[in-house]
């Protein structure tokens, strides 16, 4: 009796390993293939450079105060962005500085591989986010 069970369990076994053997891989080699991201995935930052009014509505919204943004004024009386950095150490990646961005110059991008080797690392300047309209993301 007690055979018949353990014989039972491995013939069913084997049945669901034989049914899986022979089919295609769900998953993706990760360094090969980029992982899939959804449309509306939440990565990495992207700043269009020269749509920004740096009028500091992202910086004001951001519950962790994540961002250094300054400017000037120039001569044609437009302000210019002079720093835009983002500390990574600290964002959680919440969405709420692009919700608030007037003229939608700052976008989530599909970019999740931001690990670094020192906290010095994290903090992301106006050359790495920079973006140009069209650009794929």
């Amino acid at each position: 009796m007690r055979v018949k069970q353990i014989g039972g369990g491995l013939v069913k076994g084997l049945k669901v390993t034989g049914t899986h053997l022979f089919r295609q891989p769900v998953t993706r080699p990760y360094p090969e293939q980029h992982a899939y991201t959804p449309p509306r995935f939440r990565g990495a930052h992207r700043l269009i450079e020269d749509d920004c009014v740096v009028c500091h509505a992202c910086d004001r919204v951001c519950p962790v105060n994540c961002m250094t943004i300054k400017g000037y004024r120039g001569e044609d009386r437009k302000f210019v962005l002079e720093q835009f950095d983002i500390d990574y150490n600290l964002c959680m990646f919440c969405n709420l500085c692009v919700e608030a961005c007037p003229p939608k110059c700052l976008l989530m991008g599909p970019e999740f591989e931001i690990s670094a080797a020192t906290h010095n690392d994290l903090v992301w300047t106006l050359e790495d986010l920079s973006y140009e309209r069209g650009e794929s993301l």
